[in-house]
């Protein structure tokens, strides 16, 4: 039997000077919202708990509205839409992928769309090719509706942008049929076997990059470790798996191998996190948070903890938790950032082209420039591995 999940669908509508054409009555803008509401009343009359947001994208992609289920609350949002320029496709997919992935990493089990509704009049961009991979890869659908005929072609067609990540598409003759089809792409996706990507049993049926953009566990700051070590130990943290200060595989204290849920700030100790995984892992290294569900990622070297328990082995490894105390950040070529399919460790965003990017020669992760200018500021080390930064 066909299965089916509740859907996140961010809705993005084409907002180009091209949408303001009257070759369908009274314009293509007017036609194209419709369809919009008609797709918004079908949703929640087929699951209310399903959830919208809607972006537009012209010069530039904007947020009208957060995720909700409020039909009268979208609906009213679509007056904030402004007409300007070309229509930047790229900025808008970006964008639409940023939203849907901050949800991905709250809470699995969902079914994420982009539905876009364009006249396919946009700017040609080489770069939306690295964005069909990054949907397909986190096994996002992109659906699209076409106002006009097949004769109008970008690079590439939007029709591929569909196919590719297995959406639907359809082409829109007429205004008369706009209500129809909003209907028809609001139904929803349906399975034959149902796959949970975030449930404890262990499949290969998942998302490959979904693992990208897993949140490392939070390190404790310097401060978070002098308090604790100016504590009597009754004082100190406790593991919220285990519920000990002390972590019972390795005997070591919190503040020598303690982390945080960067969701919900709930204390673990890196070797029960680490055991945690194992027994829910749907790859090697990533998790769910056992509080909030927030995606988690664990340092490599957090297994290492569970292998290594022999007398000769050192039993505390803290902080640094590699060999290499020391890194260097090494300048990615701009040609080579468009192959970069990881998102940024201090942001967590996707590398569009828009900064310098640089690379940690320790743990191999990205960083913006932008973004490791902070870092530096902050610790002076890598977030994710914690060596010690020094620039190419």
């Amino acid at each position: 039997m066909p299965d089916t999940k509740t859907e996140d669908t961010v809705i993005l509508i084409d907002s180009s000077r091209s949408m303001l054409r009257k070759d369908f009555k009274p314009n293509r803008l007017y036609t194209a919202l419709q369809l919009i509401k008609s797709f918004i009343h079908e949703k929640f009359i087929i699951d209310p708990t399903d959830r919208i947001s809607l972006v537009s994208f012209g010069d530039n992609a904007n947020k009208l509205m957060n995720f909700s289920y409020e039909v009268e609350k979208l609906i009213n949002s679509l007056e904030k839409i402004q007409i300007s320029g070309r229509g930047n496709i790229h900025d808008g997919i970006a964008f639409s992928l940023q939203i849907l992935v901050e949800e991905m990493r709250k809470l699995g089990g969902k079914v994420h769309r982009i539905f876009i509704i364009s006249d396919n009049k946009i700017l040609k961009d080489p770069r939306i090719e690295k964005l069909i991979n990054i949907s397909k890869g986190l096994g996002i659908y992109v659906d699209v509706c076409q106002l006009g005929t097949e004769g109008n072609y970008s690079t590439p067609s939007l029709k591929l942008i569909a196919t590719s990540t297995k959406g639907q598409f359809e082409y829109l003759n007429n205004s008369k049929d706009s209500s129809n089809i909003g209907k028809w792409f609001a139904s929803k996706k349906e399975f034959k076997d149902s796959i949970d990507y975030f449930s404890s049993k262990k499949t290969n049926d998942i998302a490959p990059l979904i693992s990208e953009i897993a949140l490392p566990l939070r390190r404790p700051s310097v401060l978070d470790i002098r308090l604790m070590m100016s504590r009597q130990e009754k004082g100190q943290d406790k593991c919220q798996i285990c519920h000990s200060i002390k972590a019972p595989l390795t005997q070591n204290d919190f503040y020598s191998e303690g982390r945080y849920c960067p969701s919900c700030d709930r204390p673990m100790h890196l070797s029960c996190a680490s055991m945690w995984a194992k027994k829910s892992e749907y790859r090697e290294n990533i998790f769910r948070c056992p509080f909030c569900y927030f995606l988690l990622e664990l340092p490599q070297s957090a297994g290492m903890l569970l292998d290594e328990k022999t007398e000769s082995e050192p039993k505390v490894r803290i902080i640094g938790e590699g060999n290499n105390n020391i890194t260097r950040m090494l300048l990615v070529k701009n040609e080579k950032v468009k192959e970069i399919d990881a998102s940024c460790t201090y942001c967590h965003g996707i590398f569009l082209g828009d900064y310098k990017v640089y690379q940690c020669e320790n743990c191999k992760v990205f960083y913006h420039e932008p973004c490791l200018n902070k870092m530096h500021d902050e610790i002076r080390a890598c977030r994710n591995c914690g060596a010690k930064l020094v620039f190419e």
